[in-house]
């Protein structure tokens, strides 16, 4: 997935277009680039190198990156890999980047749903999305008394007790609930526990993230198309 594909909403998506951007290079290892909204001295984002230090800050928070193994600049963020950015981030910030989304989770519940019905049971794409919209179809989780007739009227009793067991996890998505549910629930019938993706279900990252990270790759962007044009220009 590309990196503005991360983003919510539009409006972030084209809000870098018109920032002015710069660059200093201090000596090999020290270096700012920095992309600012014209006439402003706070909205803006910056990337501090010093070595395989890198330090980014402005308008949408710090976060730094510390495991890097290369001296990094706007121009080389792999911006599009995200799995490779967070093994470079510092602890402390994907700590605080590190955010839980309770809708996130149960769109997480469904998909874990969807694979185990798949490569487990061998179940049709018809007959998983008749289970996914009977879990979905109440303003309140089923009864068990309500699954066991959907499996009963469905001819799916083999999979009442991943029904049941899906329909309980839908109904403790809270924050605070999630992890103790996993705890006291053994369901090694559907899925090897300890690596489960349910553990990593409703986890994402702060938008704040992605906005700082697109704002450098704009800034990447369009100081690689002044250099391009001046280099033209004195040709």
């Amino acid at each position: 997935m590309a990196l503005i594909d991360h983003i919510i909403g539009d409006y972030y998506k084209t809000a870098f277009d018109d920032w002015e951007v710069t660059e200093q290079i201090f000596d090999d290892n020290h270096a700012l680039w920095m992309i600012k909204k014209p006439g402003s001295e706070y909205q803006k984002v910056c990337l501090y190198r010093d070595g395989h230090f890198l330090c980014v800050y402005g308008d949408y928070g710090t976060m730094t990156f510390n495991q890097m193994t290369w001296k990094g600049s706007v121009y080389n963020l792999e911006y599009d890999n995200i799995g490779y950015q967070m093994e470079k981030l510092s602890y402390e910030s994907k700590e605080t980047l590190r955010l839980y989304d309770e809708t996130k989770c149960e769109e997480d519940i469904y998909e874990w749903l969807k694979e185990r019905l798949e490569c487990r049971y061998d179940i049709e794409e018809e007959k998983i999305n008749k289970i996914i919209e009977f879990l979905g179809s109440s303003y309140s989780y089923a009864t068990f008394i309500e699954v066991q007739n959907f499996c009963e009227e469905n001819d799916m009793n083999e999979l009442f007790d991943i029904i049941d067991f899906t329909n309980d996890a839908l109904s403790n998505t809270d924050e605070f609930e999630w992890i103790a549910f996993l705890r006291r629930t053994d369901f090694s019938d559907f899925d090897e526990v300890c690596e489960s993706d349910l553990w990593r279900a409703g986890r994402t990252i702060d938008q704040r993230y992605y906005i700082n990270m697109l704002a450098l790759q704009k800034c990447g962007e369009k100081l690689s198309e002044m250099k391009k044009n001046k280099e033209e220009a004195n040709d």
